[in-house]
Parts: C-alpha cells; structure tokens; sequence
C-alpha cells in the first residue's frame, strides 16, 4: 500500500510540475506551405530584443515562448515577408503562411484574433488616407489594444511612410498607457529628433530689458553656439537658481565660441525687472510677455520651464533640457576646442 501512494504521489508531482512548467508560456504553432526550413523571430520594441530560429519539420513547427506582457513578434521568411504575431501568456496562437505573397492567416487571444480581421479588411484600402481612417476606428473601439502600436509601425511608418502630422493625432487617439508603448515612446522621439534638425529660430526677434529689439540671429555673436535659459519670475527660487547656472557655463566654457542669454517669459513685465534688478550678469536679459502662447515656446515645443535650450551658430535649435549635468555633457561634446599652445 505504502508502495502504491507513493507512486501516486510522485505521479502527482510530475503531473504539477510539468503544469507550472508551461504557466505563462505563449505556443505558436504553424504551417508554411512553400517548404521554408527556418523562420527568423524578432520585436519591434524593447519587449523582445533578441532574434530568435524556427525550424520547420515538414512545413509545420511548434514554438514557445513566455513573454512578461503582450509582445509584439515578427516572423521573418527568407524570401522577405513579414508577419505579425501577439504573443500573450496563457496563449496558444496558430498561423497560416501561404505559399506565395496571398493571405496570411493568424489566431488565438484576442490581440492575433483582432489584429487578423482589420488585416482582412484593410486588403481593401487603396490609400494612406483609408487606411488611416481605420486604424482611427480601430482605436475607437478599442483605446487600450497592444495592436495599434504594430499597426502604426507596418502601415504607417513602413508602407506609406506617413508624416508625423499623420501620425501624431492617430497616437494621440490611444489610452494613456498605450501612448507610452516602447514602440511609440521611440517612434516619438525619432519625430522630435527630425524637427530638431529643420527647426531654425534666425527670424525671430526678442526685447531687453530696455525695451530694445534685437534679431535672434544676431544674439550672442554670429559665430557662437549660443545657450538660452528659458525662465520666470513666478518660478520663484527654481527659475532664479536656473538662471544663475548661465555663470558657471559661460566660465567653464570660454573661449570655446560659446555664449548665454536668458528669456524670461513673464507676462508681467514689472515683476521681471524687479527680479534681475541689481544683476551684474555678463550676458543680456530678454523677456517675451506672450508667456507660454510665445512663438518661441511653441515653436522648440517646452512643456516645462525652467529649461535649457542649445542653438547653433546659425541659430538651429540642436538640444535641449532641463538637466543641468546633461546640459554640460552636451556642451563638452559638441562646443569648439581650441588647439593647444606648443
């Protein structure tokens, strides 16, 4: 008897053990139907960053996977055809992969189920513009899906090459959460990154503290990088701390065709004078009274102040932070070193 519970109980063991072994595994079974002997796997994102291999036993595989969250893979064949799969714990996903360039078909949860019938659909459209309306709907009815990143991405960014102004009101349509998808999170700053190297501040002008107007081209020398420190009174000791820092920045890296100015964006123009009233700065004090509606905030596109914005000498907005150990980094990385004396 003793003999028999414990082969019952070790038959028990195995039998659990074995279960907790697949908890939370993803399973994508498959069939390729031109003969493909090997599949490459790989991300979109920083959820899956490694690459991974397929191998294909009679044009039919099984592969498992155990993600932290819906991950978005890509099958990669070798003729050059990509297709998506949504790999969630719990999951077991099946894909058909045709023999030539027609329909692909992918199942199981709700991501590949959702994901195949808008790929079915939008085998229909003949334009970004349709195919962007869909994805518009296919946020619409669902704000949180871990879909729309791969749509963005394969759509958008891939087949039509679609702008950020198309683009950026189509993210801006997600949940909260989705909007901080890693995919989108670099898609996003890739967008800021190409700004930044078109956006050119040389017409616009600017008002001392003597009411005098002056053309941004000109400020801080035309052959100088020039640092602006975007403040305001009302920032109270914050503002006037980040203003101060212009000092150590503008000694630390003299003669190294470097200036500073500091924008204040008071409306209240009276409370700015009162502030830098008494300064012995070596640099000139401007003020732009349209506040946070200022052409100049709008167009660098802060969102917090105060911050620290880097032009060239041509006036090209090229970085820009609020960090001040990252601020000097970039300085003593990109200002002119003059050679040393022999």
């Amino acid at each position: 008897m003793k003999t028999r519970f414990s082969a019952v109980s070790a038959l028990i063991v195995l039998l659990l053990t074995a279960s907790c072994g697949d908890k939370g595994m993803f399973v994508l079974q498959g069939t390729v139907q031109d003969g493909t002997d090997s599949i490459l796997v790989a991300g979109i994102d920083s959820r899956y960053e490694g690459v991974d291999t397929i191998f294909c036993h009679n044009g039919q595989f099984t592969w498992k996977f155990r993600p932290d969250t819906v991950t978005t893979l890509i099958l990669m064949l070798p003729d050059g055809r990509m297709h998506p799969v949504f790999a969630e714990k719990d999951v077991e996903a099946f894909i058909t992969i045709p023999a030539d360039s027609g329909l692909f078909s992918v199942s199981g949860g709700y991501c590949n189920d959702s994901y195949h019938s808008f790929y079915l659909a939008s085998q229909r459209d003949t334009s970004m513009e349709q195919t962007a309306a869909r994805i518009d709907s296919f946020i619409t009815r669902d704000p949180f899906s871990e879909v729309t990143p791969f749509l963005i991405y394969d759509q958008m960014v891939r087949k039509y090459h679609a702008r950020e102004s198309v683009i950026e009101p189509l993210i801006k349509r997600m949940s909260g959460n989705m909007q901080d998808a890693p995919y989108l999170v670099s898609l996003k700053s890739d967008f800021e990154k190409e700004a930044l190297n078109n956006l050119y501040f040389d017409t616009y002008t600017l008002k001392d503290s003597s009411g005098i107007q002056r053309q941004f081209i000109d400020v801080g020398g035309t052959s100088n990088n020039l640092l602006v420190c975007v403040w305001a009174s009302w920032m109270g000791q914050a503002g006037l701390d980040a203003r101060d820092t212009l000092r150590y920045f503008l000694e630390k890296y003299e003669g190294r065709n470097f200036n500073v100015i500091d924008l204040s964006i008071d409306v209240n123009l009276d409370r700015w004078k009162q502030a830098i009233a008494g300064d012995t700065v070596r640099w000139v004090s401007y003020n732009d009274p349209a506040g946070w509606e200022s052409r100049f905030v709008k167009n660098a596109n802060l969102q917090t102040a105060p911050s620290f914005i880097l032009f060239s000498s041509a006036k090209r907005l090229t970085y820009k932070t609020t960090s001040i150990p990252d601020l000097d980094k970039e300085l003593d990385r990109v200002l002119y070193r003059p050679k040393p004396k022999k």
